[in-house]
């Protein structure tokens, strides 16, 4: 990275470029640049130069100082939350862009400008796996059984007149297959 990634004016441009790229909902984008702007005229010219030296506390701290009556401390608490959002989705999508993924806001509609972190797509297919296999709707001859919190098991083609003795026999079965453990 070079040092002009780490400026003011670096971090404003990724802010606005990140809802094209689809890094972030225009709405979270738009809130946090004008958290930017609204702080950034306490900012030294050290801090601008190179947004890791910004501790963001002692930046509101100074602009309340400045400004006392003329912002409310909800504001300026909002604004603290949103410039550190900001410095932390940016360092971080410095360090890694294609594996980038915000630490607040929904990112805009996925569509073909954005391809989806690795992240996010293992995340999407573990829940459409999960979703593929715990809905009876498709299979209503399937019933699925949580035995732990990791574990699920699908018993399929039971006889819809299946008798407690029928049913025994299958438990019995299944009791044979178990380890030796606990009975619970």
């Amino acid at each position: 990275m070079s040092s002009e990634d780490y400026t003011l004016a670096s971090l404003l441009r990724f802010l606005r470029q990140s809802t094209i790229e689809g890094l972030l909902n225009p709405a979270v984008a738009k809130s946090r640049i004008k958290a930017v702007e609204e702080l950034q005229v306490e900012l030294t010219d050290a801090e601008k130069a190179d947004i890791k030296l910004i501790n963001v506390d002692l930046l509101c701290a100074r602009f309340h100082k400045l400004h006392d009556s003329s912002i409310r401390p909800e504001v300026l608490e909002l604004y603290n939350k949103r410039v550190n959002a900001a410095l932390v989705d940016y360092l971080a999508w410095l360090d890694n862009p294609k594996s980038f993924f915000s630490i607040g806001g929904d990112t805009i509609r996925k569509d073909k400008r954005y391809k989806m972190s690795e992240k996010e797509v293992s995340f999407e297919e573990k829940a459409l796996e999960e979703i593929t296999l715990t809905t009876a709707d498709q299979h209503k001859d399937i019933f699925s059984i949580p035995l732990r919190d990791d574990v699920t098991v699908f018993v399929q083609n039971l006889p819809l007149d299946l008798t407690k003795a029928e049913a025994k026999k299958i438990a019995n079965v299944v009791k044979a297959l178990a380890i030796n453990g606990e009975d619970q």
